[in-house]
């Protein structure tokens, strides 16, 4: 196995602790491990050495994604060439030979889950209606879980096969929803860059019947400009097949880049911008739409952890609504905060709350609306 541990401790950091993490990681114990060199960081978000062990635990643990957060966190510091190369063969190892299987519970809340109105007047022909009161947005609670995985296939680890599955549970069974998605897919890695193609199906169902079904089909790209800089493109074809709704039956593509900058080992910015087009059956539900997605993370003293989103979208549909008699154009935008505290640990875990506003105005009055939604959450990321 490749040596990465090769930088030296700082002289602030309690020894005791670190070595405690280092003996419980050699006999397998990794909760214990991340457990260790989580609370030093908890003190200290800027130590390198923790950060490094930690994100190798994460690595032996199978969480893929926390281990190449943390691994890409590092990077950005002033290391040695030869750590430095390092952390790219271990980087290189989680994304083509390793799998990782991950899984995460919320209890989530929402002002307006099945996206009601806000106006409880519309015009149908010129004529204004006024819309029941059973329309009205009601804060509902519930869970939500998702799991997902990834396991090269042992004979050629460059193939593999991709899962994801997101479940929706509330005591109102109208508003219960899952998706599920399985590919196989191939990873093609030229020294600090790589590609992968994917190929596969989706499968969404509403109130536990069948939504949609279709054809998946994926290429994802990533370049390193620098340490500190990368890049990331993602374009993809999806097919959907309504079981009730053959109207909206189509083809969605999106392109999508997004520029990734980590200026030191406890921040971290994405800035992405991405086209989609939908196809659909009939032209009145055929849109374009463009849109930006801008992500920061901080990490703190005393063990929090801020982070902050804003997604904003226009979508331009392609023909008069059949219905209403106007062609539809949506300006969409989502604000997100995220909080936890490193310090607040359950099963090796730390609680995320997360909270957003999402505000959508249509030029047909039944597809505007707001909400307001919070989710509390366990991630291994930090």
């Amino acid at each position: 196995t490749t040596e990465i541990y090769t930088l030296s401790l700082h002289d602030a950091l309690p020894i005791s602790l670190f070595l405690s993490g280092m003996a419980a990681r050699e006999r397998g114990d990794y909760d214990t491990a991340a457990k260790r060199f989580r609370a030093m960081l908890t003190r200290d978000p800027r130590l390198l050495r923790p950060r490094l062990e930690l994100a190798r635990t994460f690595q032996l643990a199978g969480d893929r994604q926390a281990a190449i957060y943390n691994y890409e966190q590092v990077l950005s510091a002033d290391l040695p060439d030869t750590v430095r190369r390092n952390i790219y063969v271990q980087l290189n190892a989680i994304r083509l030979r390793e799998p990782s299987f991950r899984f995460t519970a919320e209890v989530v809340s929402d002002t307006n889950p099945q996206q009601t109105p806000s106006s409880k007047v519309v015009f149908i022909g010129g004529r204004p209606y006024t819309l029941n009161t059973t329309t009205e947005g009601k804060l509902q609670w519930g869970i939500a879980a998702t799991g997902s995985g990834i396991y090269p296939i042992p004979i050629d680890p460059s193939w593999f096969i991709q899962f994801f599955g997101q479940v929706y549970e509330y005591p109102n069974r109208n508003l219960d929803n899952a998706y599920a998605q399985t590919t196989l897919g191939k990873r093609m890695i030229f020294g600090t860059n790589e590609v992968t193609l994917s190929l596969g199906g989706q499968l969404a169902t509403n109130k536990g019947e069948e939504q949609y079904v279709g054809m998946v089909s994926r290429a994802t790209g990533l370049f390193t400009a620098s340490p500190k800089l990368f890049f990331r493109g993602d374009l993809s074809v999806n097919t959907y097949r309504y079981q009730d709704l053959q109207y909206l039956d189509g083809e969605l593509g999106t392109l999508g880049v997004t520029a990734i900058y980590v200026p030191n080992p406890t921040q971290r910015f994405e800035i992405g911008g991405f086209f989609a087009s939908y196809s659909a059956a009939e032209d009145p539900y055929s849109y374009r739409q463009p849109g930006i997605n801008i992500y920061t993370s901080r990490e703190w003293n005393q063990g929090w952890i801020t982070g902050l989103r804003l997604l904003a979208s226009e979508s331009r549909y392609s023909a008069p609504d059949p219905f209403f008699g106007e062609t539809r154009k949506d300006k969409e935008g989502r604000l997100e905060l995220s909080i936890g505290n490193r310090k607040l640990i359950w099963r090796d875990m730390t609680p995320l709350l997360t909270v957003g506003y999402v505000q959508r105005d249509s030029t047909l009055d039944v597809n505007t609306y707001n909400r307001f939604y919070a989710r509390v959450g366990i991630t291994t990321l930090f």
